[in-house]
């Protein structure tokens, strides 16, 4: 379900499905629409379970540099900086880099053999 929801994120920035408050514009290769790109592909990879640990891995790192980048200077607390939604993503993330896909994922059918 936290790859479905984060899939969202990257298709409202891509795609404008569904439509966001946040009026995003920019360009492909510029920071956001490389996190776009990240939170389609990774949310659609983790949503299936296929290259599930590092797929993870890469995105809780961008939520932790999104945190830093966007949220932290705002103060200290995330409640209170708006940044508890990317620390949440980054340590299910984090968890799931550790722990792997689970016996439903791709992942698992794929090693075995």
């Amino acid at each position: 379900m936290s790859a479905l929801l984060f899939l969202e994120h990257g298709t409202s920035k891509l795609l404008g499905i569904p439509p966001s408050t946040m009026h995003w514009s920019f360009q492909i290769s510029s920071l956001m629409g490389w996190s776009g790109i990240l939170e389609f592909v990774g949310g659609i990879l983790l949503a299936v379970g296929l290259f599930t640990r590092l797929t993870a891995f890469l995105l809780s790192g961008e939520m932790a540099v999104a945190y830093f980048m966007v949220h932290a200077h705002k103060g200290f607390f995330p409640v209170i900086n708006g940044g508890e939604l990317a620390v949440l993503y980054c340590f299910v993330f984090l968890y799931l880099a550790a722990a792997g896909g689970g016996p439903w994922s791709i992942d698992r059918l794929r090693h075995r053999g």
